[in-house]
């Protein structure tokens, strides 16, 4: 159980059980000392009144019979400190015998201390005899009640002061253990935001001599993570630049090479087609039409792949230009679908990775929706915003269909999709919508023209 504590726990448990231990010891130790103070107290005063009883005695028996020496020690014994001395006279009973002053402390005293410091019990008796007869005696206990009020008086001062300075020491170490620890508390943060992908999370140095090896490796760490965090996000944002590049050079290839040539094979079918139709060659005229179907179906797929590898709206026209025509194209294939497109009325020029990102992400948000979630009403937004950091793109993607089953894979699409907005600084999150559906949502920085590619920073 000590082991799963905390350090400041640790640290406050051990010191508050060592000073138990001190002042558990020390009271010990006192009520010891307490307990053989009284004693020797108690036999000092007791020879001291065996001594005064016996001189006191011995004057009596020359000035008086011993049938009145008894009444004589009434009249002149005092009873001392810390002894109850009792006359008992044969024919008289007992006679009283005047006694001090006293303080009434022995209330005050805890009995458990009166247990403690009380010796054992002890009874001398004198007896007055002549002649055989036995004329009383002088009965002598220990009273230690006095004597045990005012030890308990030291002792309890004792053990206040050893118990103030052990509780004073205890909150001043607590105090120091806290003040030493404030730094972990900043430490153990710092780790959990580096945790999270804040990467640009500094300590600084620290005020403790113990600690500034450690913040300083720290900070020396998430330099590095930072600059790797960085050369990673700017590899990616290439990675993502050579892969349109590269679909962008295919793309006019197919439309560029593949595009004259099958429409020269349309062209050279339909001549062959008129010819068959001159010549009545009805052989001729299903080659010539078997020719015009193959060459419209690899026109139809070249123009499929041109689509997928770049939409041929991106760097034509406007972002929003780009995306109402994409909307458009849905609501054509989808005219029993509530649509609801909120875009703005321009944006500044961004640059194409960006185009082809926002692009891509409505594209692909719509497909998922359109073919899995069954919708009735689809809604999509995009919207600017500055912050601290610059512009921000803001893209919601909404549908009302059957939404995403807890154990749903990611498809290759919001897969390639959510790399792609990382590689520019983005974030993407997939969440249940209000009520039934699914809502895609993003963020990423908007990259205008000016804006190298270089100075972006990964915010995610």
């Amino acid at each position: 159980m000590f082991g799963r504590m905390h350090l400041r726990q640790q640290v406050v448990v051990s010191i508050c059980l060592v000073h138990l231990i001190t002042l558990a010891l020390t009271t010990t130790i006192l009520i010891v000392n307490a307990r053989d103070a009284v004693r020797l107290e108690i036999d000092a005063g007791a020879k001291s009144a065996r001594a005064l009883v016996l001189s006191t005695l011995g004057y009596a028996l020359q000035q008086s019979p011993p049938s009145e020496v008894l009444p004589y020690l009434a009249e002149t014994l005092v009873e001392p400190r810390h002894v109850d001395i009792a006359l008992l006279d044969a024919r008289r009973g007992v006679l009283p015998l005047r006694k001090m002053t006293r303080t009434e402390e022995r209330t005050s005293v805890p009995g458990w201390f009166v247990r403690l410091a009380t010796p054992a019990p002890r009874e001398t008796r004198i007896p007055i005899e002549s002649n055989g007869v036995l004329h009383g005696y002088v009965s002598m206990t220990a009273a230690p009640g006095d004597e045990i009020a005012e030890v308990w008086q030291d002792v309890s001062s004792m053990f206040w002061i050893v118990a103030g300075t052990a509780l004073v020491s205890v909150l001043v170490m607590v105090a120091l253990v806290n003040r030493a620890l404030l730094p972990l508390d900043a430490l153990r943060s710092a780790l959990g935001q580096l945790r999270r992908g804040n990467h640009a999370i500094r300590l600084g140095r620290s005020t403790s001599l113990d600690l500034i090896p450690i913040f300083d490796g720290f900070d020396s760490l998430s330099e590095a993570l930072d600059a790797a965090e960085t050369d990673r996000a700017r590899l990616n944002r290439r990675i993502v630049e050579l892969g349109d590049a590269e679909r962008r050079s295919i793309a006019m290839e197919l439309h560029d090479e593949f595009g004259p040539c099958l429409f020269g094979l349309k062209v050279k079918a339909s001549a062959i087609a008129r010819k068959a139709e001159t010549t009545k060659d009805t052989a001729l005229a299903e080659d010539a039409a078997a020719i015009q179907s193959i060459v419209a179906q690899i026109q139809a797929s070249n123009s499929r792949l041109l689509t997928t590898l770049r939409p041929m709206a991106i760097g034509q026209l406007p972002l929003t230009d780009a995306l109402l025509d994409l909307f458009e194209a849905f609501r054509k294939t989808h005219p029993d679908i509530d649509w609801s497109v909120n875009l703005p009325d321009a944006l500044p020029k961004t640059r194409e990775i960006t185009d082809l990102t926002v692009y891509r992400f409505f594209q692909e948000g719509v497909t998922n929706a359109l073919r899995h979630g069954k919708p009735t009403r689809v809604m999509v937004s995009l919207s600017e915003e500055e912050t601290g950091a610059g512009p921000v793109l803001h893209l919601c993607v909404e549908d009302d269909g059957l939404g995403m089953s807890d154990e749903r894979n990611e498809g290759r699409g919001l897969t390639a999709m959510r790399d792609r907005i990382r590689a520019v600084g983005g974030q993407l999150s997939i969440d249940a919508a209000d009520g039934w559906g699914t809502k895609l949502q993003s963020s990423l920085p908007l990259l205008t023209s000016d804006v190298p590619l270089s100075d972006l920073r990964d915010a995610s």
